[in-house]
């Protein structure tokens, strides 16, 4: 690379290459980068240039990484991690020996087990400083490989999105169907999912892992999507769409228990088994973890074995 070339270098080039390798598709990058799919395009067309490499191979479902393009990936996640933790550690130097951690949580954990672990945390050292992080499984891995977070909260991401990170699991959970109180379906005692039909159904956001799962679920069963559907992750929503209308919501076991214990709402009587799935914290392999990020772990740890006590 030349000099003249590597001065035209920005991190935006950086982040959108990282990004687009993490979704394999455009339109995902661009979401998750508040950008424009052409805004991307634009991007990595530039960086092709400064790079004197085609880096991007065009499929019908989306793009590939040329072997040029793995190569720079590589460096890229290991140097915007490190500027990362370098502008930190530089804006934070008065506090440098707080005890801090981020984190990021996918809705099954941030409803339920994330909650108590920090008041616990808190009780214990009230000095702490936590940062709680939302997003998509793959967001929020693209996060933690650059060192924005320290560690990642949620069911096992996809083989192909754990490259470098390295999974601990808790505990198993299933996803639940779930309605509001005095829904049709919730005195029902052997409800068809065909009665799914009549009801609008709230699935997670496509294109993540558990939504998946979910289409996986329903695959099986011989059921279509309804006409009627909603996608969202956002368990706030969720609930409240829930409490105003029929909607059905099938939702991570985590993301909804507390609500079912309180009554808030109530499960649907279908058996829905086959959608466990392993649930943990990803870190980042070979990387020491933070004194705030282990101290958070192993209250996390402390709090899942009495689930599966």
């Amino acid at each position: 690379m030349s000099a003249m070339n590597f001065e035209r270098l920005k991190m935006r080039h950086l982040q959108c290459l990282v990004m687009v390798a993490q979704e394999r598709n455009l339109v995902r990058a661009a979401e998750a980068l508040s950008l424009t799919q052409p805004a991307v395009s634009k991007t990595v067309a530039e960086l092709e240039e400064i790079v004197g490499r085609q880096l991007l191979l065009r499929r019908r479902r989306g793009v590939e990484l040329t072997p040029a393009a793995e190569v720079l990936v590589r460096h890229a996640v290991s140097a915007l991690r490190g500027l990362r933790e370098g502008l930190g550690l530089a804006m934070d130097q008065p506090e440098a020996d707080q005890l801090r951690v981020a984190v990021g949580a996918l809705p099954n954990m941030a409803a339920h087990l994330l909650p108590e672990a920090v008041a616990r945390l808190h009780a214990a050292h009230p000095a702490m400083r936590v940062r709680v992080v939302s997003g998509t499984n793959a967001q929020l891995m693209t996060q933690l490989r650059q060192g924005e977070i320290d560690l990642v909260l949620g069911r096992l991401a996809q083989a192909s999105a754990m490259a470098d990170l390295a999974f601990e699991q808790l505990y198993s959970e299933v996803l639940l169907l779930v309605v509001r109180p005095g829904h049709p379906l919730a005195s029902r005692r052997k409800p068809t999912l065909d009665a799914l039909a009549a009801y609008p159904l709230v699935l997670p956001v496509s294109g993540t892992l558990i939504r998946h799962t979910a289409d996986a679920f329903l695959i099986a069963q011989g059921l279509a999507l309804p006409a009627r559907l909603v996608e969202a992750t956002d368990t706030s929503f969720a609930v409240g769409l829930l409490q105003r209308s029929d909607a059905v919501w099938f939702a991570p076991q985590g993301a909804v228990e507390g609500f079912v214990a309180r009554g808030e709402l109530k499960r649907v009587a279908i058996d829905t088994a086959s959608t466990e799935g392993p649930v943990g914290v990803t870190v980042r392999r070979g990387s020491e973890t933070g004194e705030g990020a282990s101290l958070l772990l192993d209250t996390i740890r402390g709090i899942a074995a009495t689930r599966t006590a």
